[in-house]
C-alpha cells in the first residue's frame, strides 16, 4: 500500500469517527457544568456535549446529534 493510499485511508476513518460532533463545529461554547465524572458543555443553538467517565474509558454524547 502506497503512503498516499494509507494517508487517504486514515482521513476517512477520523472523519467518521468526527461526524457525530458536526453539529457544535463552529459553535461558541456558552457554559461548562462540572458534575461528578461528567462535564456538559453547552454550546450556541442550544446544543449539548455530555463528556462522562465509564469503567476508566471517556463516553461522549451530544444533543441535538
Amino acid at each position: 500500500m502506497t503512503r498516499q493510499r494509507r494517508n487517504t485511508k486514515a482521513k476517512r476513518l477520523r472523519s467518521r469517527k468526527m461526524a457525530k460532533f458536526d453539529g457544535i463545529v463552529g459553535k461558541a461554547l456558552l457554559t461548562v457544568e462540572e458534575k461528578e465524572n461528567e462535564l456538559t458543555l453547552v454550546f450556541a443553538d442550544n446544543r449539548f456535549l455530555f463528556v462522562r467517565l465509564q469503567s476508566g474509558k471517556l463516553n461522549s454524547e451530544s444533543v441535538p446529534e
